[in-house]
């Protein structure tokens, strides 16, 4: 299970760099560059999708749900990411601009507390038998 700020290296095609992921979904990230997907970035969620959170920018205060786990990937990746079953969906910026990025929802990664507690439960389980 992956905590917040546990996170793995993982090299990406977008400047041929590593960059540390969140543990969780690290081997998807992995993966999806090793495939050509151009990822940008991404994030597990920690546990809190479909929560609402509360911050504040350059543009105001904003109120919103957390996604789940997901990746932001390069336009010219959209195609390849549907082959390979995504569904991605542009990706607008707080100032209301496109810039080129897709956002997409990835098929690893821990969803939720409630997810976390059954996955605990079920270790733990497997540990006594």
């Amino acid at each position: 299970m992956c905590k917040h700020g546990d996170t793995v290296p993982v090299f990406t095609i977008h400047n041929r760099k590593t960059v540390p992921v969140d543990r969780c979904i690290a081997d998807e990230i992995a993966e999806l560059n090793r495939r050509g997907v151009e990822t940008l970035g991404c994030c597990c969620s920690h546990f809190n999708a479909g929560k609402i959170v509360e911050y504040s920018n350059g543009f105001g205060r904003w109120k919103e749900h957390t996604p789940p786990p997901s990746a932001l990937i390069d336009e010219k990746s959209v195609d390849l990411a549907k082959e390979l079953g995504y569904v991605p969906f542009p990706y607008y910026y707080a100032d209301g601009e496109y810039r080129g990025v897709w956002q997409m929802q990835l098929k690893t990664g821990d969803i939720t507390n409630r997810q976390r507690n059954i996955s605990a439960e079920i270790k733990q389980r497997e540990d006594v038998e």
